[in-house]
Protein backbone atom coordinates (compact mmCIF):
# COMPACT_ATOMS: atom_id res chain seq x y z
CA UNK A 1 0.00 0.00 0.00
CA UNK A 2 2.78 2.38 0.78
CA UNK A 3 4.39 1.76 -2.57
CA UNK A 4 1.08 2.29 -4.40
CA UNK A 5 0.44 5.63 -2.67
CA UNK A 6 3.91 6.82 -3.58
CA UNK A 7 3.34 6.01 -7.25
CA UNK A 8 0.00 7.81 -7.29
CA UNK A 9 1.46 10.93 -5.67
CA UNK A 10 4.39 10.83 -8.07
CA UNK A 11 2.03 10.69 -11.02
CA UNK A 12 0.05 13.65 -9.71
CA UNK A 13 3.23 15.70 -9.30
CA UNK A 14 4.25 14.81 -12.86
CA UNK A 15 0.90 15.98 -14.20
CA UNK A 16 1.20 19.28 -12.31
CA UNK A 17 4.70 19.88 -13.71
CA UNK A 18 3.50 19.09 -17.22
CA UNK A 19 0.56 21.47 -16.85
CA UNK A 20 2.92 24.25 -15.71
CA UNK A 21 5.21 23.72 -18.68
CA UNK A 22 2.28 23.93 -21.09
CA UNK A 23 1.08 27.17 -19.48
CA UNK A 24 4.54 28.75 -19.88
CA UNK A 25 4.58 27.90 -23.60
CA UNK A 26 1.36 29.77 -24.37
CA UNK A 27 1.95 32.60 -26.94
CA UNK A 28 2.29 36.02 -25.32
CA UNK A 29 1.96 39.28 -27.34
CA UNK A 30 5.35 41.02 -27.19
CA UNK A 31 5.59 44.71 -26.40
CA UNK A 32 6.25 46.85 -29.47
CA UNK A 33 9.87 47.93 -29.79
CA UNK A 34 10.39 51.63 -30.48
CA UNK A 35 13.29 51.61 -32.93
CA UNK A 36 13.12 55.32 -33.79
CA UNK A 37 12.03 57.92 -31.27
CA UNK A 38 10.74 61.18 -32.65
CA UNK A 39 12.41 64.31 -31.25
CA UNK A 40 9.96 67.21 -31.20
CA UNK A 41 12.17 69.64 -29.28
CA UNK A 42 13.69 71.33 -32.34
CA UNK A 43 10.99 71.14 -34.99
CA UNK A 44 9.81 68.61 -37.52
CA UNK A 45 12.11 65.98 -38.96
CA UNK A 46 14.31 65.33 -35.93
CA UNK A 47 14.71 61.93 -34.28
CA UNK A 48 16.89 60.55 -31.50
CA UNK A 49 20.09 58.76 -32.39
CA UNK A 50 19.55 55.30 -30.78
CA UNK A 51 21.22 55.02 -27.39
CA UNK A 52 21.85 58.78 -27.05
CA UNK A 53 20.09 62.00 -26.14
CA UNK A 54 21.22 63.64 -29.38
CA UNK A 55 18.59 64.57 -31.96
CA UNK A 56 19.45 64.44 -35.67
CA UNK A 57 17.80 65.63 -38.85
CA UNK A 58 18.87 64.54 -42.33
CA UNK A 59 17.73 66.67 -45.25
CA UNK A 60 18.73 68.29 -48.49
CA UNK A 61 17.53 68.53 -52.07
CA UNK A 62 18.15 67.22 -55.54
CA UNK A 63 17.99 69.46 -58.60
CA UNK A 64 18.46 68.90 -62.32
CA UNK A 65 18.36 71.78 -64.79
CA UNK A 66 19.03 72.42 -68.46
CA UNK A 67 19.79 75.89 -69.88
CA UNK A 68 19.32 76.59 -73.57
CA UNK A 69 21.45 79.34 -75.12
CA UNK A 70 22.93 80.27 -71.74
CA UNK A 71 25.46 79.40 -69.07
CA UNK A 72 25.28 77.23 -65.98
CA UNK A 73 22.05 77.54 -63.94
CA UNK A 74 20.63 80.17 -66.28
CA UNK A 75 23.57 82.56 -66.60
CA UNK A 76 23.27 84.94 -69.60
CA UNK A 77 25.17 84.36 -72.84
CA UNK A 78 27.44 87.35 -72.25
CA UNK A 79 30.96 86.30 -73.24
CA UNK A 80 33.16 83.77 -74.98
CA UNK A 81 31.93 81.52 -77.74
CA UNK A 82 28.47 81.59 -76.20
CA UNK A 83 28.36 85.37 -76.25
CA UNK A 84 29.63 85.52 -79.82
CA UNK A 85 27.15 82.86 -80.92
CA UNK A 86 29.82 81.35 -83.13
CA UNK A 87 30.01 77.77 -84.35
CA UNK A 88 31.96 76.60 -81.28
CA UNK A 89 29.30 77.23 -78.65
CA UNK A 90 27.06 74.50 -77.30
CA UNK A 91 23.33 75.12 -77.69
CA UNK A 92 22.47 73.83 -74.22
CA UNK A 93 24.09 73.06 -70.85
CA UNK A 94 22.89 70.60 -68.19
CA UNK A 95 23.64 70.27 -64.50
CA UNK A 96 22.63 67.85 -61.71
CA UNK A 97 23.15 68.55 -58.03
CA UNK A 98 22.46 66.79 -54.74
CA UNK A 99 22.78 68.68 -51.47
CA UNK A 100 22.95 66.61 -48.27
CA UNK A 101 22.52 68.24 -44.84
CA UNK A 102 23.04 66.78 -41.36
CA UNK A 103 21.82 68.76 -38.34
CA UNK A 104 22.28 67.55 -34.76
CA UNK A 105 21.18 69.06 -31.42
CA UNK A 106 22.27 67.94 -27.96
CA UNK A 107 20.85 69.45 -24.77
CA UNK A 108 23.47 70.12 -22.10
CA UNK A 109 23.53 71.85 -18.73
CA UNK A 110 24.88 74.96 -20.44
CA UNK A 111 22.55 75.06 -23.43
CA UNK A 112 21.98 73.28 -26.73
CA UNK A 113 25.03 72.22 -28.74
CA UNK A 114 24.33 72.22 -32.48
CA UNK A 115 26.42 70.77 -35.31
CA UNK A 116 25.56 71.32 -38.95
CA UNK A 117 27.13 70.20 -42.21
CA UNK A 118 26.16 70.41 -45.87
CA UNK A 119 27.89 68.81 -48.84
CA UNK A 120 27.08 69.40 -52.51
CA UNK A 121 27.51 66.63 -55.06
CA UNK A 122 27.46 68.04 -58.58
CA UNK A 123 28.00 67.03 -62.18
CA UNK A 124 27.66 69.31 -65.19
CA UNK A 125 29.03 69.91 -68.62
CA UNK A 126 30.43 73.39 -69.03
CA UNK A 127 29.28 73.89 -72.57
CA UNK A 128 31.54 76.35 -74.36
CA UNK A 129 34.31 76.32 -71.76
CA UNK A 130 37.64 74.78 -72.70
CA UNK A 131 37.80 71.33 -71.04
CA UNK A 132 41.54 71.22 -71.64
CA UNK A 133 42.30 74.24 -69.44
CA UNK A 134 42.95 72.97 -65.89
CA UNK A 135 43.06 76.51 -64.48
CA UNK A 136 39.71 77.64 -65.86
CA UNK A 137 37.78 79.20 -62.93
CA UNK A 138 34.36 77.70 -63.45
CA UNK A 139 33.00 78.31 -59.98
CA UNK A 140 33.07 81.68 -58.27
CA UNK A 141 36.03 81.81 -55.94
CA UNK A 142 37.34 78.38 -56.90
CA UNK A 143 39.65 76.87 -59.50
CA UNK A 144 38.40 73.62 -60.96
CA UNK A 145 39.45 71.43 -63.84
CA UNK A 146 36.41 71.48 -66.08
CA UNK A 147 37.50 68.20 -67.67
CA UNK A 148 36.71 66.47 -64.38
CA UNK A 149 33.14 67.74 -64.60
CA UNK A 150 32.35 66.96 -68.21
CA UNK A 151 33.53 63.36 -68.44
CA UNK A 152 31.69 60.16 -67.57
CA UNK A 153 32.11 59.47 -63.87
CA UNK A 154 33.26 63.03 -63.24
CA UNK A 155 31.84 65.67 -60.93
CA UNK A 156 32.89 67.01 -57.56
CA UNK A 157 31.92 67.28 -53.89
CA UNK A 158 31.99 70.69 -52.22
CA UNK A 159 31.69 71.54 -48.52
CA UNK A 160 29.12 74.30 -48.21
CA UNK A 161 28.69 74.59 -44.44
CA UNK A 162 30.41 72.88 -41.53
CA UNK A 163 30.05 74.48 -38.10
CA UNK A 164 29.35 74.07 -34.37
CA UNK A 165 27.08 76.39 -32.37
CA UNK A 166 27.05 76.69 -28.61
CA UNK A 167 25.84 79.40 -26.20
CA UNK A 168 25.60 82.03 -28.93
CA UNK A 169 28.98 81.18 -30.50
CA UNK A 170 29.53 79.75 -33.98
CA UNK A 171 32.78 78.03 -34.96
CA UNK A 172 33.57 76.73 -38.45
CA UNK A 173 32.48 77.34 -42.05
CA UNK A 174 29.24 79.29 -41.95
CA UNK A 175 27.62 82.45 -43.26
CA UNK A 176 29.47 85.57 -42.22
CA UNK A 177 27.95 87.83 -39.59
CA UNK A 178 28.05 90.43 -42.38
CA UNK A 179 25.68 88.32 -44.49
CA UNK A 180 22.16 89.52 -45.27
CA UNK A 181 19.19 87.27 -46.11
CA UNK A 182 18.54 89.05 -49.41
CA UNK A 183 21.94 88.51 -51.02
CA UNK A 184 21.23 84.86 -51.78
CA UNK A 185 19.30 83.06 -54.48
CA UNK A 186 16.88 80.12 -54.15
CA UNK A 187 18.56 76.75 -54.42
CA UNK A 188 21.95 78.01 -53.19
CA UNK A 189 23.37 79.69 -56.28
CA UNK A 190 26.25 81.99 -55.46
CA UNK A 191 25.59 85.75 -55.49
CA UNK A 192 29.32 86.63 -55.44
CA UNK A 193 28.70 89.17 -52.68
CA UNK A 194 30.89 89.67 -49.61
CA UNK A 195 29.91 87.27 -46.85
CA UNK A 196 27.10 85.77 -48.90
CA UNK A 197 24.93 83.10 -47.36
CA UNK A 198 24.70 80.79 -50.34
CA UNK A 199 26.61 77.99 -52.03
CA UNK A 200 30.30 78.76 -51.93
CA UNK A 201 30.38 81.85 -49.78
CA UNK A 202 30.38 80.26 -46.37
CA UNK A 203 33.70 81.24 -44.77
CA UNK A 204 35.74 79.92 -41.86
CA UNK A 205 34.88 82.21 -38.98
CA UNK A 206 34.26 82.70 -35.29
CA UNK A 207 31.22 84.75 -34.35
CA UNK A 208 28.97 85.54 -31.42
CA UNK A 209 25.28 86.49 -31.52
CA UNK A 210 23.46 88.14 -28.62
CA UNK A 211 19.65 88.07 -28.46
CA UNK A 212 18.07 91.08 -26.71
CA UNK A 213 14.43 90.06 -27.09
CA UNK A 214 11.59 91.38 -29.25
CA UNK A 215 13.46 90.24 -32.37
CA UNK A 216 16.53 92.44 -31.73
CA UNK A 217 19.95 90.80 -32.04
CA UNK A 218 23.58 91.74 -32.65
CA UNK A 219 26.44 89.66 -34.03
CA UNK A 220 30.18 90.17 -34.24
CA UNK A 221 32.69 87.86 -35.89
CA UNK A 222 36.17 87.25 -37.27
CA UNK A 223 36.23 85.95 -40.87
CA UNK A 224 39.15 84.28 -42.64
CA UNK A 225 39.68 86.39 -45.80
CA UNK A 226 42.40 84.25 -47.38
CA UNK A 227 40.05 82.46 -49.80
CA UNK A 228 37.10 84.67 -50.64
CA UNK A 229 38.01 88.23 -49.76
CA UNK A 230 41.69 88.50 -50.70
CA UNK A 231 42.01 91.79 -52.59
CA UNK A 232 44.31 92.50 -55.53
CA UNK A 233 46.13 95.86 -55.42
CA UNK A 234 46.37 97.35 -58.92
CA UNK A 235 49.52 99.28 -59.74
CA UNK A 236 48.16 102.31 -61.59
CA UNK A 237 51.39 104.26 -61.19
CA UNK A 238 53.06 102.54 -64.15
CA UNK A 239 51.41 103.73 -67.39
CA UNK A 240 52.88 100.88 -69.41
CA UNK A 241 51.38 98.36 -67.01
CA UNK A 242 47.82 99.55 -67.47
CA UNK A 243 45.93 97.36 -69.89
CA UNK A 244 43.20 98.23 -72.34
CA UNK A 245 40.54 97.47 -69.73
CA UNK A 246 41.88 100.15 -67.37
CA UNK A 247 43.65 97.80 -64.97
CA UNK A 248 47.34 97.05 -64.67
CA UNK A 249 49.80 94.87 -62.84
CA UNK A 250 48.46 93.68 -59.51
CA UNK A 251 49.82 92.05 -56.40
CA UNK A 252 48.71 90.89 -52.99
CA UNK A 253 50.33 89.98 -49.71
CA UNK A 254 49.68 87.18 -47.30
CA UNK A 255 46.82 87.30 -44.83
CA UNK A 256 47.82 89.44 -41.85
CA UNK A 257 44.58 89.66 -39.90
CA UNK A 258 41.01 88.37 -40.06
CA UNK A 259 38.13 90.52 -41.26
CA UNK A 260 36.17 92.07 -38.40
CA UNK A 261 32.47 91.93 -39.27
CA UNK A 262 29.24 92.63 -37.46
CA UNK A 263 25.55 93.34 -37.76
CA UNK A 264 22.54 94.66 -35.89
CA UNK A 265 19.26 93.01 -36.88
CA UNK A 266 15.60 93.58 -36.04
CA UNK A 267 13.03 90.89 -36.93
CA UNK A 268 9.40 91.95 -36.66
CA UNK A 269 6.03 91.00 -38.14
CA UNK A 270 6.46 93.68 -40.83
CA UNK A 271 9.80 92.22 -41.98
CA UNK A 272 13.38 92.79 -40.93
CA UNK A 273 15.97 95.54 -40.75
CA UNK A 274 19.70 94.86 -40.77
CA UNK A 275 22.78 97.04 -40.63
CA UNK A 276 26.09 95.32 -41.48
CA UNK A 277 29.70 96.50 -41.35
CA UNK A 278 33.08 94.96 -42.19
CA UNK A 279 36.71 95.96 -41.72
CA UNK A 280 39.11 94.39 -44.23
CA UNK A 281 42.87 94.91 -44.61
CA UNK A 282 44.07 95.57 -48.16
CA UNK A 283 47.81 94.98 -48.56
CA UNK A 284 50.13 94.50 -51.54
CA UNK A 285 53.35 92.54 -51.74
Amino acid sequence: MITARTLILGSAAGLMALSGAQAADLPVKAKAVEYVRICSLYGAGFFYIPGTDTCIKIGGYLRADVTFNGGAHGAPAWNGDLGQQNRYYDYFLARSRLALTIDTRTATEYGVVRTFGQGDFQFQNFGSSNPGNPASPQQTGATLNSALLSTAGGGYVAVEYLFIQFAGFTFGKSSSAYSTPWNGFPGNITSSLLGGNNTDTGVNNIQYTAEFGNGVSASIGLDDPSVWDRTAVYNLGIPSAIGANGTGSNAYAGTHSPDVVGRIRVDQAWGLFQLSAAAHEVSGS
